[in-house]
């Protein structure tokens, strides 16, 4: 079996337009994870929302409301539900690559019992920092469950075979990283929140509690590692997950 790569959208992040660099006073925005299927175990680059966002009363949301913002998330949308449809059990998931670990991105956790985190030194550090956690908001509730943690300093091969490579991305936080996946499917570099969208590619309008010029470095890095064929797939883009998503949810 060849590397199988799938994207999957859990639930939806909802914000005024200027904090995700799109015009409108409203945007809707989706939350993607992603699946490898590798022959030497399941992968997934991000976790999504955790499933208890399904409740309009979740603490959690409840606290977005209270800056504009809010996280809206089905029964069909979950982490879970999404690896029932493609036939794989969350509990053999091995590893969880995080690109970084806000709650959209680390919040599947919790249905992963037996995953381990792959995750960059100084992200998880910053997160067990008050004053850089609270500035960033790296909330431990959703990534700090005991599940065995790979920490990792620059690049990381995770199977071995450059089919899958995380690559640093600094500065959306002190430590988030991408992922370059090669397989039947072509050369697709999974950018996470190193960009919202492609827009920005252009506008370089990056949030305010980031970290502006490592972000421009990083976001440089990443676009000079395309290739002809290369597929950016960017962090919140609608435009890639609309009638013709970029990647594909389910089997043939």
């Amino acid at each position: 079996m060849a590397l199988r790569l799938f994207g999957c959208i859990c639930g939806q992040f909802h914000s005024p337009g200027a904090g995700m660099a799109m015009p409108g006073d409203r945007v809707t925005v989706p939350i993607p994870f992603y699946v490898l299927e590798h022959p030497d175990g399941v992968a997934l680059f991000d976790c999504g929302l955790p499933a208890a966002m399904i409740d309009y009363d979740d603490t959690y949301r409840a606290a977005l409301r209270t800056q504009d913002l809010d996280a809206t998330l089905t029964s069909d949308e979950t982490l879970t539900s999404h690896l029932e449809r493609l036939d794989i059990d969350p509990a053999r998931v091995r590893f969880a690559a995080l690109s970084h670990l806000h709650f959209d991105h680390a919040g599947g956790l919790k249905e992963l019992p037996n995953a381990t985190v792959v995750v960059q030194r100084r992200e998880w550090e910053a997160g067990f920092e008050p004053e850089r956690s609270r500035h960033y908001g790296l909330r431990k509730r959703y990534f700090d469950l005991g599940h065995q943690v790979q920490l990792v300093d620059g690049e990381r091969d995770l199977f071995g075979d450059g089919s899958a490579v995380l690559t640093p991305s600094y500065g959306h936080t002190p430590g988030h990283q991408s992922l370059r996946v090669r397989s039947e499917q072509g050369d697709h570099i999974l950018v996470g929140d190193a960009c919202y969208h492609c827009g920005v590619v252009e506008s370089r309008q990056f949030p305010d509690m980031s970290d502006h010029p490592a972000m421009n470095r990083s976001l440089d890095a990443l676009l000079a590692l395309r290739g002809p064929d290369t597929v950016m797939v960017w962090g919140h883009d609608p435009e890639q997950w609309g009638d013709t998503p970029v990647l594909p949810s389910a089997r043939d």
